[in-house]
């Protein structure tokens, strides 16, 4: 065993080969490896690899390794995360969207028990509202990506967080939806998943707010987790024109906080995290928030890219969400047309 291993430190191919294939695996493992195989395995994976490279080729040799995958992850990383799809043409639909008033009960709490009007006091622009309220919603509580609230109502969600709770993505996205709802704009939670959902262990969903802004005639997209909005040339986004925006380039996207402009460095991890997202698309027709689930009108709808299968299953598991599938963004973005409060 001694002169199989002395044999392999001094073969060419192990000590020229395994460095290129330590950058390449550690690079794809880190861009695509967690989503198949779960971050765990992924980081396994990656740690043997260092310790193969480091053992065989020298600890000098390992940093070098380090170094130029960071170097591709952060550089090209943006590039080859996000997915290339296509839409079906125009399709007419009239919106099914059904969402509060905010002078409904509970709406209009919310705006009053956290002083929803001071978070946007003086704040013309609706864009620039959202964005205030994506990061008022991302202060109230820490990240924690398997903790659930006894409630969906996001006043209920909201009181647990006062009392130290953390909650998950779609808890954000919920909160924000009821929050925009409470300061009359029309919202709904947008799930995203990625091309390979279906069959993906682990980590194959995100959950973000899309809000109708009537300045703009447009919905666009937030992300309450992190209190992101995005724009490009200027337009603000939906979580669509994001991924068709990335798929040009991160660098025509601008990423922005309550605070202003989002930094090189904090842009560029969230992009990777976020590109592989936006392939399906989903929102379920009821955004009453403050009902309980079991009072609101079943049924969504899912874009699906042209081509791509519709989607029956997440992570392994049946999809039962009553979805209607389209791949026409058309369809998918009809704006609201009337706020409904009951059926």
């Amino acid at each position: 065993m001694k002169n199989v291993i002395e044999m392999l430190e001094k073969h060419p191919a192990v000590r020229f080969g395994l460095p290129v294939v330590a950058v390449v695996g550690c690079t794809l493992l880190f861009l695509f490896g967690i989503s198949y195989l779960g971050s765990s395995y992924t980081f396994i994976a990656i740690g043997v690899l260092l310790l193969l490279a480091g053992y065989f080729c020298g600890w000098k040799v390992l940093g070098g390794i380090v170094t130029l995958s960071l170097a591709l992850i952060l550089v090209a990383g943006p590039y080859l995360v996000v997915p290339r799809v296509q839409w079906a043409g125009a399709a007419g639909a009239p919106s099914q969207l059904l969402y509060h008033r905010p002078d409904d009960p509970g709406p209009a709490q919310l705006r009053a028990e956290y002083s929803l009007d001071d978070v946007t006091r003086g704040i013309e622009d609706e864009f620039e509202r959202v964005a205030a309220l994506a990061g008022w919603v991302n202060s109230r509580w820490s990240h924690s990506g398997s903790n659930m609230p006894l409630s969906s109502n996001p006043l209920d969600i909201l009181r647990e967080a006062d009392e130290g709770a953390s909650f998950r993505c779609v808890e954000y996205s919920v909160v924000m939806v009821g929050a925009s709802q409470a300061m009359g704009m029309p919202a709904r939670v947008m799930g995203l998943k990625t091309s390979h959902a279906a069959t993906a262990r682990l980590g194959a969903g995100h959950v973000v707010a899309e809000v109708w802004l009537d300045d703009y005639q447009k919905w666009v997209v937030a992300d309450p987790q992190l209190g992101y909005v995005f724009r490009a040339d200027g337009v603000p986004l939906s979580a669509v024109e994001l991924g068709e925006a990335l798929a040009r380039g991160p660098g025509t996207v601008e990423v922005l906080s309550a605070e202003g402009p989002v930094g090189w460095l904090q842009k560029t991890p969230y992009l990777l995290f976020m590109g592989p997202y936006l392939f399906h698309f989903d929102t379920q027709y009821d955004q009453r928030v403050f009902l309980p689930e079991d009072e609101r009108k079943k049924g969504g709808l899912m874009l699906v890219p042209e081509g791509a299968p519709d989607l029956k299953k997440f992570q392994g598991q049946p999809l039962f969400n009553n979805f209607d599938y389209t791949s026409s963004v058309d369809t998918f973005y009809v704006a609201p047309e009337i706020a409904l409060t009951d059926l």
